[in-house]
């Protein structure tokens, strides 16, 4: 029944509404999450409200513009986005102007303002892609021309990440890369032997990093050290059973108050699941699944291969990001530092996530 009421509605309206709800409760939410700690660390309960607040209708305007521009300018100009791409990720390693935190260099301070250089990045990365997979195209069941040639330029990207480090980041672009690679056609055998050797590369930079072995036994058994590479998720699953199906009440959450570290951030979800319950969280995945589904929808009857890659691209990174944020929550990956797009609080994230949104409206438009 549900979804032949969402095969009988437009997919840009159902994209658009998702989006907009899920925005306005990631906004409730920040505020429900973070006034306890705005209020010790800012003398303000509203700081991280307004903040969001700002970021959100900045955003919702890059996104409204995005959506009307020319699509034909990020296919013509798709080597400049890449070097774009490269010189953000670069800054955050000057030493005036990286800034610092939990051990990882992965920000710009420009005033109060914290930008994260990738959440742009990764989408000019996407650009890049979409446009090489769309000139290859001819040739992409060629191991070297189709697989080969397209992820040799992802190397400095991942390169500058990891020199953050950000391995979350870095796992992310690598799959959704693989997905817009695999959907544009390549041979299923080239995509195999690649991935392989990309899995034996990331279990090799997880052994020789200790900070990652530790996240990685905290995941297999988090309560060996429940003080302390344990004590995030395993306040994380209190939430859960605090929360079971009804939830305690917004704003009732007992975890906020200093108990759960992230909680208006990477671990929102899991706030949302003590205060809304089981019943609360599955209207955010149904949500989510809305917009997924609606994007899948857009790239389906897409015209031409460059916005097939791109939103293909967008919509893969977009639904990564959903589902490595939910199951670090609940205990299925280890931490990943990844937000939850559109609810977590943070500028860059969010006002970045509604760019590439606007881009899937604009890109469908050329169809027209």
């Amino acid at each position: 029944m549900l979804k032949n009421y969402l095969e009988s509605v437009e997919p840009r309206i159902l994209f658009i509404f998702s989006t907009i709800i899920l925005a306005i409760i990631g906004l409730v939410m920040v505020f429900s999450s973070s006034s306890i700690i705005a209020m010790e660390n800012h003398a303000d309960s509203f700081f991280y409200l307004k903040r969001q607040s700002l970021f959100l209708v900045i955003g919702l305007f890059i996104m409204l513009i995005c959506s009307k521009i020319n699509t034909n300018v990020l296919s013509k100009n798709y080597k400049f986005f890449y070097i774009i791409g490269i010189i953000l990720l670069l800054l955050v390693l000057i030493p005036m102007l990286g800034r610092k935190s939990g051990g990882a260099t992965r920000w710009i301070q420009i005033l109060s303002f914290s930008i994260q250089p990738i959440e742009i990045s990764k989408y000019m990365l996407l650009i890049f892609i979409a446009q090489h997979l769309n000139i290859k195209n001819a040739r992409i069941k060629e191991f070297k021309i189709g697989v080969v040639s397209t992820l040799l330029p992802c190397l400095p990207y991942l390169f500058l990440l990891l020199l953050q480090p950000d391995f979350g980041n870095t796992v992310l672009i690598c799959i959704t890369i693989f997905g817009m690679i695999i959907l544009s056609g390549a041979r299923m055998v080239h995509i195999v032997s690649i991935f392989l050797l990309l899995i034996s590369s990331f279990v090799s930079l997880i052994y020789i990093a200790p900070y990652r072995m530790k996240r990685v036994m905290s995941f297999l058994n988090p309560y060996e050290d429940p003080q302390g590479s344990g004590y995030q998720i395993i306040q994380s699953f209190v939430s859960f059973a605090k929360g079971k199906f009804f939830g305690v009440g917004l704003g009732n959450s007992s975890q906020k108050l200093f108990f759960l570290p992230q909680g208006y951030n990477d671990f929102i979800f899991s706030i949302i699941a003590e205060e809304l319950g089981f019943l609360g969280s599955m209207v955010i995945i149904i949500l989510f699944g809305i917009l997924i589904y609606s994007g899948f929808k857009m790239l389906e009857r897409a015209k031409d291969l460059f916005s097939r890659n791109l939103i293909s691209g967008i919509v893969f990174l977009t639904s990564l990001q959903i589902i490595i944020n939910i199951s670090v929550t609940i205990g299925l990956m280890p931490t990943k530092g990844v937000p939850l797009p559109l609810i977590s609080y943070g500028g860059s994230s969010l006002i970045f996530t509604l760019f590439a949104l606007g881009l899937i409206l604009a890109l469908d438009r050329r169809r027209n």
